[in-house]
């Protein structure tokens, strides 16, 4: 199962952060209070989540793929009791 957003030769730590930086860099340009500011700052934001959601996906699928597609209710349980929900991840793939 491999994403076509997941390209192996995209560092997408570094990827990530030179997007945010930049969004950072043009949000530093107007007033910290201002609605181009936050409006910046939450995109950074927003493209950090995506990002984590990412690389929790892919995480997700080598840990289903170790145990050949198929979680217990008990692993799944484990999942859930640390936030993770397995329902939503299998949803996005």
């Amino acid at each position: 199962m491999s994403d076509a957003n997941d390209s192996s030769d995209i560092d997408w730590n570094q990827e990530s952060e030179r997007v945010c930086a930049i969004l950072e860099a043009i949000a530093s340009r107007y007033p910290d209070d201002s609605d181009e500011s936050r409006a910046l700052i939450d995109a950074a934001l927003a493209h950090r989540v995506v990002h984590q959601h990412r690389h929790l996906r892919k995480a997700y699928l080598q840990l289903k793929n170790a145990y050949k597609g198929e979680l217990s209710d008990a692993m799944i349980a484990k999942l859930r009791a640390r936030g993770i929900d397995p329902d939503a991840l299998e949803e996005s793939i």
